[in-house]
């Protein structure tokens, strides 16, 4: 789930889609690594095949990117940019502006546990990226722009949050920033957890889709 969006003038304002990288070269470069990384996983990518299919030298790669671990953090921003997209079509709507505080939130987070039950190559990713960054570290500098991507609609689950406390949608108070990010965590590691297979028998994910929406049935349950 995604820090960023905010109310402005009774309209939402979103995070808007543009050059990664201020070069439309290095763009490229980017977008070929996120459909490796997709196809083949992190680890099995390396920079001269980026380099390759993005039609550029492999020095110049690395001049701009320097590591892998930089290029996969370019590449995941760029892919939650798009995962992001189906959350930008939904809170532009006026069927959303219209909803209660609760609705909005229940409405958002079972558009996310859908986009990752649809997009298990891209959780899968996330999975790969999370797993390099936690043994190779990262840049401050790198990690801060992905991570705003990721977090790229806190303040518009916040909004939803007070809105349903003033409409009388919202009938339980928390602490909203520790219960977002216990959903958020909650539903992306268990749609890691399917996305990477069953390991033991009572694993069963043949119901899989339906931990993700029981996770949002209790969150939506305990505000309401």
């Amino acid at each position: 789930m995604t820090d960023g969006g905010d109310m402005v003038g009774g309209t939402i304002a979103v995070p808007q889609e543009g050059s990664l990288t201020g070069d439309a070269r290095m763009d490229r470069a980017v977008e070929c690594a996120a459909g490796l990384f997709l196809e083949r996983r992190i680890a099995d990518v390396r920079m001269t095949d980026v380099a390759e299919a993005a039609g550029v030298g492999v020095a110049t790669l690395y001049r701009r990117f320097s590591t892998k671990t930089r290029l996969a953090l370019a590449a995941g921003t760029l892919l939650w940019r798009r995962f992001n997209a189906r959350i930008v079509a939904l809170v532009e709507s006026d069927a959303f502006l219209g909803m209660s505080g609760a609705s909005r939130l229940e409405r958002m987070l079972r558009l996310y546990a859908e986009g990752y039950v649809e997009n298990a190559g891209f959780v899968l990713f996330i999975d790969d990226l999370d797993g390099l960054l936690v043994t190779e570290g990262a840049p401050v500098d790198a990690i801060a722009a992905y991570g705003r991507e990721v977090d790229s609609f806190y303040l518009i689950f916040a909004d939803a949050y007070q809105l349903g406390i003033q409409d009388g949608s919202v009938v339980r108070e928390v602490d909203f920033p520790v219960f977002y990010r216990s959903v958020a965590h909650a539903l992306m590691g268990v749609a890691q957890k399917l996305s990477r297979g069953e390991v033991i028998p009572s694993d069963d994910f043949s119901t899989g889709a339906q931990e993700l929406e029981c996770i949002v049935d209790m969150a939506i349950h305990a505000l309401r």
